[in-house]
């Protein structure tokens, strides 16, 4: 079992980008997701990180991270859909993602990033309204 909520504490989010082998941003927003007993009482594992940013404007994906062995696992991409699906919530419009060039850093892995939805134009970008009005058939036909 494994959950996705909200990281409340900056000394926390630190730990986890260091331990995770990304870049932490000091002045973003994250959700992590962690792996958990079935009683749901106890954290078994970290499996990943997840730090952006948000105005009224538009958000900005800042790093996506996972462990080592759950670099492929639905949580991972589960925790980044919870974070856009967070700021559709908020209406804020679009979601951006920055790459890396951090190999630890999923932002740098151009499959998983198509995989959520994202597509190049002048950068990654999701049009939320769009995307949540038709998720299986956004931007069907672009890179």
């Amino acid at each position: 079992m494994f959950k996705v909520q909200p990281l409340r504490s900056k000394e926390v989010q630190q730990e986890l980008a260091a331990s995770l082998g990304v870049t932490y941003y000091e002045n973003t927003y994250s959700f992590f997701t962690v792996e958990m007993d079935e009683e749901a009482t106890k954290i078994l594992s970290i499996i990943g990180l997840c730090q952006f940013e948000y105005s009224p404007d538009g958000a900005v994906i800042k790093s996506i991270a996972a462990a080592p062995d759950k670099k492929g696992d639905e949580a991972v991409f589960i925790m980044v859909r919870t974070v856009m699906n967070f700021c559709y919530r908020a209406e804020i419009p679009t979601i951006a993602l920055e790459i890396s060039d951090n190999a630890n850093d999923l932002t740098s892995d151009a499959e998983f990033v198509k995989s959520l939805g994202f597509r190049k134009k002048t950068g990654y970008i999701i049009d939320l309204k769009k995307f949540y009005r038709s998720p299986c058939h956004y931007n069907e036909t672009e890179n």
